[in-house]
């Protein structure tokens, strides 16, 4: 990332400083205003750029100061009604206050620019920006709970900068058939004392049905299991309770949940698989990685990071041997069963730990045409590592981190590959959440250096 911040020190004056007419010059990756004139330089949350602005210190280090707007002295046009009437109270989003698509070529330009600092990459080949709906995006969520006084439960998100829960009327970035349960689901809730043992409530809208998720710390009475069960009959949804000991009981199944990736390609997750949480966002994605890579019949391709099979399932359709790698059990075991259920027996499937230099290494002794990764945010360094001493003509690399991509990158850099084409993914539109995806090719002509 362009920066990290430490709290300050604690001083005698406890005092907030305050600055009145900051001019921002621009955004950053996180869509935070930056004001470089100022020493030290300034990260204002909630300016947008050419603005000028009254902010109020919160942490200062001394090379950069962060703090937060207080008052928009002059606004920028680009500046927008937040849609959220929690808004200002809620941890979810962030960016409500700017255009998407301007804060999207911002950040691109602050990350662009980052780049270059870094590197000395110039004219970046930037590919069109993957978007989707907005608001109205989002498909699975964690729903917190306050249950502790009878009548009034609160749910929703927790407060930013806090574990309190902010109760939600609905919310406007969840899918249409998300945002119909959430009153009729306070309503049940409000009804049962044993709502206080609830610890949050996960809703996941497949392309055919929705389903909640309820995790209890203790047994709920019976009353309350025949309500779940007879809300999922009302609403048309599966209903499924997660008991202290992390065992799931399903109180109501309509049928079993599907996401497409493609027309004719599936995943069947369960409440607590990840699943990406933009299901058109992610069907680009898919399809963008399928242009970049090429994978043709017969090559061995390396899906890396694999999930349930996001990208390996296409792969192999398009005639590719795949080789997908996933650091959860459950969800290799899952993957595999999905893939033979729609006919797919190309894909290897394998539980590894990718973090472990000694695994990939070993891994790499496939010889792979070229490889796929998608990993956390801890990013894929040892791959990476890896990747540099053993070169394959392509990586597509996807990444929900730009600061562990940026430490992955330079590997790949350093060894001869070269950025083909790169792009922003807004998976989380309104937030500071950004993926990038990037192909990388290896040139012929270049000669590996002994490690």
């Amino acid at each position: 990332m362009v920066s990290f911040y430490k709290p300050e020190k604690k001083s005698s004056n406890n005092k907030p400083k305050v600055l009145k007419d900051i001019r921002i010059d621009s955004l950053d990756m996180q869509g935070n205003g930056v004001c470089r004139s100022q020493q030290p330089v300034l990260f204002v949350e909630g300016a947008l750029a050419g603005e000028t602005v009254n902010v109020r210190i919160t942490h200062a280090q001394k090379q950069t100061a962060r703090a937060i707007t207080t008052k928009v002295v002059t606004p920028s046009d680009k500046r927008q009604q937040p849609f959220c009437e929690v808004y200002q109270q809620c941890g979810g989003c962030q960016l409500q206050h700017v255009d998407a698509d301007s804060a999207l070529t911002e950040r691109q330009q602050a990350m662009s620019d980052y780049w270059t600092r870094q590197f000395g990459l110039q004219d970046l080949p930037w590919q069109p920006a993957l978007t989707g709906p907005r608001p109205q995006y989002r498909r699975k969520a964690r729903l917190a709970i306050d249950g502790r006084t009878p009548g009034a439960v609160k749910l929703g998100y927790r407060r930013q900068g806090s574990n309190a829960v902010v109760d939600i009327p609905d919310c406007p970035i969840l899918v249409p058939s998300l945002q119909a349960l959430i009153v009729p689901l306070k309503t049940l809730l409000n009804q049962h004392p044993n709502s206080r043992h609830l610890g949050h409530i996960q809703v996941l809208a497949g392309d055919n049905i929705a389903q909640i998720s309820v995790k209890t710390s203790r047994d709920l009475s019976e009353a309350m299991h025949q309500d779940l069960a007879a809300f999922g009959e009302q609403h048309q949804c599966n209903v499924v309770l997660e008991d202290q000991h992390n065992k799931q009981h399903p109180l109501h199944h309509k049928a079993t949940l599907v996401c497409h990736t493609e027309d004719n390609l599936q995943l069947t997750p369960a409440p607590e698989d990840f699943v990406q949480v933009n299901a058109t966002v992610n069907q680009k994605m898919i399809a963008q990685a399928m242009a970049w890579l090429a994978p043709q019949p017969g090559e061995v391709i390396a899906d890396w990071f694999a999930g349930l099979g996001n990208f390996a399932l296409s792969l192999a359709q398009r005639g590719a041997r795949v080789h997908a790698v996933e650091g959860v059990a459950a969800m290799v075991a899952k993957g595999q069963a999905n893939a033979q259920a729609q006919g797919i027996d190309s894909i290897q499937w394998q539980h590894q730990d990718l973090s472990d230099p000694k695994v990939v290494e070993a891994a790499l002794t496939a010889d792979f045409d070229k490889v796929i990764l998608d990993p956390s945010r801890e990013g894929a360094q040892a791959v990476c590592e890896a990747l540099a001493r053993h070169p394959v003509s392509k990586v597509v690399y996807v990444s929900c981190n730009p600061s562990s991509f940026t430490r992955d990158l330079r590997l790949l850099l350093a060894a001869g590959y070269q950025v083909e084409k790169i792009g922003l993914v807004e998976m989380f539109p309104y937030t500071r959440h950004l993926e990038v995806m990037a192909l990388l090719s290896f040139p012929r002509n270049v000669t590996v250096k002994a490690s």
